[in-house]
């Protein structure tokens, strides 16, 4: 505030000091930017400026395709654009489940219809808990007239590993 001043059309300094004085603060509003992107690109070690910049451009590029290849798997999922269904084939694809397990890692995505018989997030989850996979993650959106859960599991044992045909027939038991 009183730098304001002294920058201010009446003040006594001269052309060349109120330009020194504009270009110290810029100078240093710059500075205080790159500590706050360095801290959030390279928390443990201060970088140099070029490298800063590199590796914050990696970053976002990265940032963007992950999010393109999850709207993606979002459209995918949920059969074409939200809500952007011809008519006549409303809900009839529906309900879609896909279970896809690596290692000890087991992913469930299931999408409904609305009209459906309604389910508990709690029932599905049970159903990993009973095949003996801790339930990491889990998550439910409701799109127009669908509703699409997501369950992530860890086997609890993980050299046995998780059978995903047990619980893809169990899931469907409880969808009809």
């Amino acid at each position: 505030m009183e730098r304001e001043r002294e920058i201010g059309e009446g003040s006594s300094l001269s052309l060349r000091e109120k330009r020194n004085l504009r270009e110290k603060e810029r100078r240093m509003r710059m500075k205080d930017l790159f500590c706050l992107l360095s801290s959030h690109v390279s928390p443990t070690r201060r970088l140099p400026v070029p490298q800063l910049i590199d590796q914050s451009t990696s970053y976002m590029i990265k940032l963007k395709e992950k999010v393109k290849y999850l709207k993606g798997k979002k459209k995918a999922l949920l059969g074409g654009d939200v809500g952007c269904r011809p008519e006549g084939s409303s809900s009839s694809r529906l309900p879609k489940l896909s279970i896809h397990s690596r290692d000890s890692i087991i992913e469930m995505n299931l999408i409904i219809s609305v009209n459906m018989k309604r389910l508990k997030l709690h029932e599905l989850m049970r159903v990993f808990e009973e095949e003996g996979a801790q339930v990491m993650s889990a998550n439910l959106q409701n799109f127009n007239d669908r509703t699409a859960y997501t369950i992530i599991a860890q086997a609890i044992i993980s050299r046995i590993g998780i059978d995903p045909s047990r619980i893809e027939k169990r899931v469907r038991d409880i969808i009809f």
